[in-house]
């Protein structure tokens, strides 16, 4: 799923029936379901994901009606169709869509390519210095000054979004000050296209006298900012100079993270610097028994305009079926009020026999999204074969294997519940707005070999 609108009360006059509730055609940018109520016609939209492209000759089932869009990617059902429908969508070189518990006569359907390659992100590689760097005091025996180069994410997860571009060699984006000579601070990162922030978190690494790292420490120190940055996709920048907050700069926020599931042992989270069109400028981490950290004032960053907290709980499992959950909490202001509040609770009784699938839907969600994929014996990305979405309290969703039969072999099943807060309705939604509005997620994943 990528993108979400609100609502009237046209579901009223669908329910009476009447002359049926007959709309014009209307396409969603990035997919969504609107003008509620079903009674007699369905537009469905299907499109590419990524580019929004209309699909031609995608084949539609809307409950029992089937056919095939037209090159607008359109298409018209009509029959037999009152209140909430199931629609299959299915297209040559895309994962098969199920949307189940659609109530709304105009649906815009996204299509996930069918491939294991990973997104080709836009991006360019920045190089640059820190001012002021080979001038820093030596720092005491046994310590180092250390600068963790990145840049501002978008406020959308995923790694489609290029949030998280590994730098061009490994930490090639850190510089490191011994208590020896100097070292020139010369960093390297890749970063997605657009209108950026690049920064670095300065930092004193402790190693304690000793040659074991579990108890070295990372104090951060302050922070170093460039902004805006406009990068062109595959146009390298070289030069570019992150200038050093001055002094008193800083405050120290905390963090409380709540109670996250039980079962999610795995726990930390990221303290973020909103910078409006920029994007989230995600850089000082916490976990639970460390949960105080230091951040840039809100003050001293021009376009700051809050803080982000982005917390995170997993199951201490590496086979790639770890339930998750993760808590977005955008817009504070105060450094001292960083909560991650009420979890949510991943859907739970996960199941499937490759011909239906099952899950206890989780109380709060707005959505649930279940992704089939083929699983690689050798590990790394899988081939998404289905994605089904579930917009009401159904348990068990049969699977559409006549018209797109899933692969054989082993496959991962990932059921996923949404929470974007109040606002949004089932019936009347904009995929876009309600991934930028996420506030809650959870899933679990399992295994079918």
């Amino acid at each position: 799923m990528r993108k979400l609108c609100c609502a009237s009360a046209l579901a009223l006059v669908a329910a009476c029936g009447g002359d049926g509730h007959d709309v014009d055609p209307a396409i969603i940018v990035g997919g969504g379901v609107t003008d509620p109520g079903i009674d007699g016609e369905v537009n469905v939209f299907v499109i590419d994901e990524d580019s929004d492209a209309p699909l031609a000759g995608a084949t539609v089932r809307v409950g029992a009606v089937e056919g095939t869009t037209d090159a607008a990617g359109l298409f018209v059902a009509t029959g037999e169709l009152v209140g909430k429908q199931t629609i299959v969508a299915r297209a040559t070189g895309y994962a098969a869509s199920v949307w189940v518990g659609v109530d709304g006569a105009n649906v815009t359907i996204p299509m996930t390519a069918a491939t294991a390659t990973s997104p080709d992100v836009p991006q360019a590689t920045l190089a640059g210095t820190i001012a002021g760097w080979d001038s820093l005091p030596a720092p005491a025996t046994g310590h180092a000054t250390v600068a963790f180069v990145t840049y501002t994410q978008s406020q959308e997860l995923g790694d489609d979004q290029g949030n998280d571009l590994p730098p061009p060699a490994p930490n090639a984006n850190v510089c490191i000050r011994g208590p020896g000579p100097v070292q020139p601070c010369a960093w390297q990162l890749n970063a997605r296209a657009g209108t950026i922030g690049v920064a670095a978190a300065l930092a004193d690494y402790d190693s304690k006298g000793t040659p074991d790292e579990s108890d070295d420490t990372v104090t951060i120190t302050g922070f170093a900012l460039r902004h805006p940055v406009t990068v062109v996709d595959g146009v390298d920048q070289t030069g570019l100079v992150l200038d050093p907050l001055p002094a008193g700069s800083t405050t120290t926020a905390s963090v409380d993270f709540g109670a996250p599931p039980a079962a999610f042992t795995e726990r930390a989270g990221v303290v973020g610097v909103e910078l409006g069109d920029l994007g989230v400028l995600r850089i000082s981490q916490v976990t639970p028994t460390r949960n105080s950290v230091v951040v840039p004032s809100l003050s001293a960053v021009a376009g700051a305009t809050g803080y982000e907290l982005l917390a995170f709980a997993a199951e201490p499992v590496d086979d790639g079926t770890a339930g998750q959950s993760i808590v977005l909490r955008r817009g504070i202001t105060s450094p001292s009020s960083l909560a991650a509040g009420e979890w949510l609770a991943a859907p739970a009784g996960l199941a499937s026999d490759r011909s239906s699938v099952s899950f206890t839907p989780t109380a709060g969600a707005f959505a649930h999204v279940v992704e089939i994929e083929t699983a690689p014996a050798g590990g790394g990305d899988g081939i998404r074969a289905m994605t089904v979405v579930v917009l009401d309290d159904t348990t068990t969703v049969a699977l559409p294997v006549d018209l797109a039969p899933l692969p054989t072999g082993a496959l991962t099943v990932t059921a996923s519940a949404f929470d974007p807060g109040a606002g949004f309705d089932v019936r009347d939604f904009e995929i876009e707005a309600l991934l930028d509005a996420i506030q809650r997620l959870a899933g679990e994943t399992i295994r079918l070999d």
